[in-house]
């Protein structure tokens, strides 16, 4: 019996001419070879042949950590910088800090650990939201404060390690009743930094 099949793969077609029954080797030893095991070894080599190699190729590491800051806000006497790990399959955990500085008014520093929550379920990238809670100083004294942030993220790049990210939170200074502004706007004008 010959069994002919056209077999696809990534690579073009191309036929397979089996034959079935009994074969004879040159040192008349037969071989046979029964027709359910020859289809069972054309299922195999038809799925393997046409599995896309990225199938096969390792998948890409996944990034747990980032370490990032904002250089744009050097421009602004603004500066912050964070370095936040995953710590679920939705969140992350870590610690940033900040400087606002102008002169002949505020002198501004924050220190904080915040945990960001990403539904999707992507940490790191994409939509975020999340509490913090940290110390500021402000005109030379520190406040406890907590607060909330909302921020968005991506890891770009060709081996996904460029990171991005922009935010906006507001932090409640706690015992700050002779400041003005006891709500602190916390901004991420673009951070930029590295996922590894």
């Amino acid at each position: 019996m010959v069994v002919r099949a056209l077999v696809s793969s990534p690579f073009g077609e191309t036929t397979v001419r089996i034959q079935t029954g009994t074969l004879r080797q040159d040192k008349g030893m037969k071989i046979r070879v029964h027709p359910g095991m020859l289809f069972a070894a054309l299922l195999v080599f038809t799925s393997v042949a046409t599995t896309p190699l990225s199938a096969w190729q390792a998948a890409e590491p996944q990034r747990i950590q980032v370490v990032s800051a904002n250089p744009f806000g050097l421009l602004f006497e603004l500066f912050n910088a964070e370095y936040e790990r995953v710590v679920s399959e939705v969140s992350t955990m870590g610690v940033g800090g900040s400087m606002f500085s102008s002169e002949g008014e505020m002198t501004y520093l924050n220190a904080d650990l915040f945990w960001r929550l990403y539904p999707t379920g992507s940490p790191l990238n994409g939509w975020a939201f999340g509490g913090k809670v940290g110390i500021t100083s402000v005109e030379d004294t520190e406040y406890f404060g907590y607060g909330f942030d909302v921020n968005r993220s991506w890891v770009v790049g060709k081996q996904q390690n460029f990171y991005v990210g922009i935010g906006f939170g507001l932090k409640r200074l706690v015992g700050a009743d002779d400041l003005a502004i006891q709500l602190i706007p916390t901004i991420r004008i673009v951070n930029i930094g590295f996922a590894f």
